[in-house]
């Protein structure tokens, strides 16, 4: 019977025993192991300064020989493996070379043990989930805006130095002490798995993926605007407290489609900035934002969304009117009641009430 490559069944590798040397670094404490490999905490004993390193270990292709070699774990996985070790080492060399306050800085990465390193700077602090959970209520629309202007300078600069990220999500959102939003998951296997198409265990993040990122949807363009559905999905998560429906369900569904703001969030949020994020959650790319530019041009001028999108006169004038609404009705019914009363009391002037005789004239 073949053995099962499910990560998940998978007895997982030991990682690196603390005290090894990596590259010029060593190994201080081990801070995970997430699904396709381990974070370690290291330093430089040169320039004394601390640092992270992730190693490129998936189990469900390789596995750990003797104290530090990685080894693919069958023959057959011996292609895959190394296919992902090139992946991880060029995107490493690639990230090294692009800066922003908003995106973790990716010093390089190596070879080494017979598999691939990459070495980051550490960022502290929790990621959105956490930070959401901790908040208890949805933040305000000021906020989020803030919040996505800095992602969006993250994101540009990945996509002008020709990488695109293609896993965001809660998780990989760390907020410092300093407030500030910084992009992770930068060289993750994970990732590179999804970038490669990868399905399965590594395929995407439900809800905050488009279409084009499941197997249904392999035929569809990838772009820019891949990684703009994701903010629009971290933008909803943070609004109403879950990810919006999965991607191929909106797809294939008109109704589940159409995002349906609930009355408390068009009190909380102007149509605007609902509106931009339902652009952003179009469920088929050539609807979306296609650069980051767009993104920018309607945040500074809601004229610059869709016309589809555009909130109407008659939108304002209802939400304008929506506290009011008991009070209208109110006021509806007692002017029916009013008019009623008038009717009746003209029709027993005139005596054609039946039943009622009409008054007498002096």
């Amino acid at each position: 019977m073949r053995a099962s490559n499910n990560p998940r069944t998978l007895r997982p590798p030991p990682p690196l025993p603390i005290g090894t040397r990596i590259g010029s670094f060593e190994l201080r404490s081990v801070l995970g192991l997430g699904q396709y490999g381990y974070g370690y905490r290291v330093w430089d004993t040169e320039t004394e300064v601390e640092y992270v390193v992730k190693e490129y270990l998936p189990p469900a292709l390789a596995r750990r020989e003797g104290a530090s070699a990685i080894v693919p774990r069958r023959p057959e996985d011996a292609e895959a493996f190394a296919q992902g070790r090139r992946a991880f080492l060029v995107e490493g060399q690639m990230l090294a070379q692009v800066r922003h306050e908003s995106l973790v800085h990716v010093y390089g990465s190596w070879e080494e043990n017979g598999s691939a390193y990459m070495a980051m700077d550490p960022v502290p602090g929790r990621d959105l989930r956490a930070t959401m959970q901790a908040r208890g209520r949805a933040p305000r629309e000021a906020s989020l805006r803030g919040l996505l202007n800095e992602l969006l300078g993250a994101v540009d600069a990945l996509h002008r130095a020709g990488v695109e990220h293609r896993d965001i999500g809660l998780s990989s959102i760390v907020i410092g002490p300093d407030h500030r939003a910084v992009l992770m998951d930068l060289g993750s296997p994970r990732r590179l798995a999804i970038v490669r198409g990868a399905s399965g265990d590594a395929g995407p993040r439900e809800g905050f993926a488009p279409v084009e990122m499941y197997d249904s949807g392999r035929s569809l363009p990838r772009g820019p605007w891949t990684d703009l559905y994701a903010l629009g999905a971290v933008m909803y998560c943070l609004m109403t407290g879950k990810p919006p429906p999965p991607a191929p369900q909106r797809a294939g569904d008109s109704k589940a489609a159409d995002l349906r703001w609930t009355a408390r969030l068009r009190r909380h949020y102007a149509l605007e900035w609902l509106a931009l994020v339902q652009w952003l959650l179009a469920p088929q790319p050539q609807d979306r934002p296609q650069d980051v530019s767009a993104v920018y041009a309607a945040l500074a001028d809601p004229r610059r969304l869709p016309d589809a999108l555009r909130p109407r006169r008659r939108e304002r004038v209802a939400l304008a009117l929506q506290p009011y609404r008991r009070w209208l009705w109110g006021l509806l019914a007692l002017l029916i009641l009013l008019a009623l009363a008038f009717a009746t009391w003209r029709l027993w002037q005139a005596g054609r009430l039946p039943g009622f005789a009409p008054p007498p004239r002096w």
